[in-house]
């Protein structure tokens, strides 16, 4: 049943400033204003508990670690490492190896196929399908338990919270929040559901916030990325959106469409101020937000709050923004995630990590020091490698940084393309379109010829004749299409990533890059994954051969 709204002119609108406001009007929230001041309450004291165990961390993480190693003490995994007998974080890094998806695949296997006492006692209804891939680029598939669903809920509130204290907001459910996320697919496998955890949280969320999360069903439910953003623009173009969540590169494109579609509609509209004047936050993630921030203020059309988020399928939301104006996102200690840290003092230490390592709980971190992060979880991860390196600028109070992936990866839409994945795109060419290459690497570029969309640049020095390029840069599109299952679908119709580029370095690049570069050091490697510093350098030697 469709629900009824009160209808209000931009100009009873506090920060309206359209000019359509004589004849525009915004559709409100159906709660009276008395449950946006609860909401502020509730969050008031929500992050007084959250500063509390930032004090209190030691206290606080071994609480939740032993909760997860009592729940689990009967399980396979927990009597074969002793589970019934550990009493101290010391006893557990003693007891229980460090391990990645690749030393867990059997038991989650065996999971998907219904089997119980695995990892944890009970049954696992839902497996998350997440975007990255394991060190032999296998799709992974994660246990999300009920447990780990309710945690994932209250980190997801934290977030929020966080920011309406911060600023004072009291009025937040007079509006709507946009959601920017994946219909919530739910395919059946046996006895489970394989789906994604933003589908999931999506179908999990609380029912009082359900009245005022927009998309509603039907165009929550469109899988084509690009059908869906049109259908929001004009199906919501009138409410009164307070907020907008999803993943921080999807902001700008959807904005680009509200305007063309308000000026479709003959509105006078130069910015997303101009149609949605009440929206100031935006509740991103997923992908380093710096390169978008210069777009989405533009789009905008004035400041704005962004909430970033780090987060992963493992466990859900880890830190969030601060509001501080400081380096790196507050961490959340008591949300059901237990962390573990292992230093990474040289790069080739990363090949090397094993049960042997030194291992970090989240108070033993050291401020400015690259760490791998590990991370046990109620859905029966034990020092699970996520494969993330981070770092924390600061330890009082503990803030959080994404410094890099461990085999490095591209990820302007949160597709996490590996080096695999690119090695296997680029021989998939070359069988396609024969040549010889001294060596190549790719890059991204953000925001291409004005638009919110990025596009990958493949830099190729060729040994001797090049291929056709055309066809070589479109096999070489087409492998990674067939691998990586989000940049397939973000390259569908061009709705976030463009075709990629393909870049001919001029003979002698790569010796130059690595004498430069690599300042005379034998083992410096041309990168698979080339950031934007290194990829300027070899546009420049472009520039400079056609000087």
């Amino acid at each position: 049943m469709e629900l009824q709204f009160e209808e209000i002119r931009h100009d009873q609108i506090e920060s309206g400033k359209s000019e359509n406001k004589a004849i525009r009007k915004l559709k409100r929230s159906p709660y009276p204003a008395f449950v946006g001041q609860a909401l502020y309450l509730a969050a008031r004291l929500r992050v007084r508990q959250w500063d509390q165990a930032l004090e209190r961390v030691e206290e606080v993480q071994t609480k939740i670690l032993l909760e997860f190693v009592h729940h689990a003490r009967n399980t396979l995994f927990g009597r074969r490492h002793g589970f019934a007998s550990i009493r101290t974080y010391e006893d557990y890094a003693s007891r229980v190896p460090l391990g990645n998806y690749d030393s867990f695949a059997p038991a989650f296997e065996a999971m998907r196929a219904g089997e119980r006492g695995i990892l944890i006692p009970e049954p696992v209804k839902y497996f998350g399908n997440s975007s990255g891939t394991s060190s032999q680029g296998r799709s992974k598939f994660l246990p999300i338990s009920e447990r780990q669903i309710a945690y994932q809920r209250g980190s997801a509130a934290d977030a929020l919270f966080r920011y309406l204290v911060a600023r004072r907001v009291r009025d937040f459910t007079d509006g709507y929040t946009l959601g920017l996320f994946p219909p919530t697919t739910m395919r059946r496998e046996g006895p489970v559901f394989i789906t994604t955890n933003p589908s999931l949280q999506s179908v999990r969320m609380p029912l009082l916030t359900k009245p005022v999360q927009l998309p509603f069903k039907k165009i929550r439910e469109i899988a084509n990325y690009d059908e869906k953003l049109d259908q929001i623009v004009e199906h919501y173009m009138d409410y009164d959106v307070r907020a907008v969540a999803g993943t921080t590169c999807w902001f700008s494109i959807l904005f680009d469409k509200l305007i063309q579609a308000a000026r479709r509609r003959g509105l006078r509209a130069r910015t997303v101020s101009d149609i949605w004047p009440n929206l100031e936050v935006l509740l991103g993630g997923g992908v380093s937000a710096g390169p978008y921030i210069p777009v989405i203020r533009e789009r905008m059309g004035r400041e704005f709050t962004l909430v970033d988020t780090y987060n992963a399928t493992e466990g859900g939301i880890y830190a969030v923004s601060d509001h501080s104006g400081e380096r790196g996102m507050l961490m959340i200690p008591d949300r059901g995630v237990f962390f573990e840290f292992v230093p990474i003092d040289q790069p080739s230490d990363l090949e090397s990590l094993g049960s042997g390592a030194k291992r970090v709980p989240l108070w033993g971190v050291e401020k400015d020091r690259l760490y791998a992060i590990y991370v046990t979880t109620p859905s029966g991860l034990y020092g699970y490698r996520l494969g993330d390196l981070v770092r924390f600028p600061s330890i009082r109070p503990l803030r959080i940084e994404f410094a890099g992936r461990f085999s490095g990866c591209l990820s302007t839409t949160q597709e996490l393309t590996t080096h695999l994945e690119i090695e296997r795109a680029v021989e998939y060419a070359l069988s396609k379109h024969p040549a010889r290459t001294v060596d190549y690497g790719c890059a991204a570029d953000v925001g291409v010829d004005g638009t919110a969309k990025s596009r990958y640049v493949l830099f190729v020095e060729f040994d001797g004749p090049p291929p056709s390029l055309q066809g070589f840069i479109e096999a070489f599109d087409e492998k990674l299409r067939e691998q990586n299952r989000v940049y397939r679908e973000h390259r569908e119709r061009e709705v976030a990533i463009l075709p990629p580029e393909l870049v001919v370095l001029p003979k002698g690049s790569v010796e130059r890059f690595l004498r430069e570069v690599g300042r005379g050091n034998v083992q410096t490697k041309f990168p698979r994954i080339i950031d934007d510093h290194r990829k300027e350098i070899l546009r420049a030697y472009v520039a400079q051969s056609k000087s």
